[in-house]
């Protein structure tokens, strides 16, 4: 496995892997809650200099991502503060490639480039229906940090997350 930035021209590519890898939470999400959610993914992919975007791939064949934002940078678009260390968003691993160590290589190589920058703290965002990704999160580290939970829709509440690092 390779973990590495990505190129300008594997955009496409990770805005498939991550769809893929999100697509099963429209099956527990409702069907508006789902299309915004998606909506809100290809946003965020598509926006420029705002994060880095990292990749793992296996064999040649991307096999996840994550988008890493350096501390004091506006990541949820006014909804909150910037905050003082880094943060993480869409961390996706393409169903094909699943239990194969891709997503906890992409953590891995995020928390170290947090403590290159001279960050105390590696956060990120998820709600409850991502069940396993909150046992990934915990079975790293990841401890709760309520104080950062937010609504961006009134039934939706998405919960923080940092590790020390």
């Amino acid at each position: 496995m390779i973990v590495r930035e990505a190129r300008e021209e594997e955009k496409p590519s990770i805005e498939a892997v991550t769809i893929a890898a999100y697509e099963q939470y429209a099956t527990v999400k409702s069907e508006a809650n789902w299309k915004r959610y998606r909506e809100g993914i290809i946003h965020t992919l598509s926006e420029k200099n705002r994060f880095e975007r990292i990749i793992a791939e296996i064999d040649g064949e991307m096999a996840g991502s994550v988008l890493f934002y350096p501390p004091n940078t506006d990541v949820y678009g006014g909804l909150l503060k910037p905050f003082p260390w880094a943060e993480i968003r869409l961390l996706a691993v393409a169903p094909s490639h699943r239990r194969k160590g891709v997503a906890n290589a992409l953590l891995e190589a995020c928390e170290k480039k947090s403590r290159e920058l001279g960050c105390s703290y590696l956060g990120l965002h998820t709600d409850n229906s991502m069940e396993h990704a909150i046992k990934l999160y915990n079975k790293r580290g990841y401890v709760r940090f309520p104080d950062n939970d937010f609504y961006p829709v009134k039934d939706l509440h998405v919960m923080a997350f940092r590790k020390l690092v």
